[in-house]
């Protein structure tokens, strides 16, 4: 008796094998238009703002209606990640100040203009300082010209494929 239960078992396994899970094949089926109106990575409504984690920087989306999407993208950074964005462990390394981080653009350079000495910040504040106005400008891999206050000969650097603040001889795209 064992070796003919054994049988039918088998028979059934193979049968339910062969059957399948009941769905027939299907040609592709037209699925509509695709969905419009939502922010995409390259919209230009949005702002890309970066904070830190402990894996390090981090980019952040922002709606960003109008205006000078520079300054505005600066001020969001100023402004610190926001209570839901700290609830995912997001923070910033830049130090509170009075003063603003004044942002420019000319032929296709940024100058940031710091209300603090880089040699007071920690790197991975000056990167989140640099992959925000890199990130804000409309050229491609923008050179960043950073200033400090009282200084006039400003500090070239790029936004490099990691995230970090790089002399703009580094960072160059090939």
């Amino acid at each position: 008796m064992p070796g003919v239960l054994c049988r039918v078992a088998t028979v059934l396994v193979a049968a339910a094998a062969l059957a399948g899970c009941g769905i027939t094949d299907t040609d592709a089926l037209p699925a509509g238009q695709p969905v419009q109106g939502g922010l995409t990575e390259n919209s230009n409504r949005l702002l890309r703002v970066y904070f830190v984690t402990q894996e390090g920087i981090w980019p952040v989306s922002r709606p960003d209606p109008a205006g000078n999407r520079l300054q505005r993208a600066m001020n969001a950074l100023l402004a610190g990640p926001t209570a839901e964005e700290r609830a995912r462990g997001l923070i910033t390394q830049l130090p509170s100040s009075t003063q603003p981080v004044r942002a420019t653009t000319n032929r296709g350079r940024v100058e940031l203009r710091l209300p603090w000495l880089v040699a007071n910040l920690r790197p991975v504040a000056v990167s989140q300082l640099v992959c925000t106005a890199a990130a804000a400008d409309v050229v491609d891999d923008p050179v960043v010209e950073v200033v400090e206050p009282a200084m006039d000969r400003p500090w070239p650097v790029r936004c490099d494929e990691n995230g970090s603040a790089v002399p703009a001889d580094q960072g160059a795209s090939s």
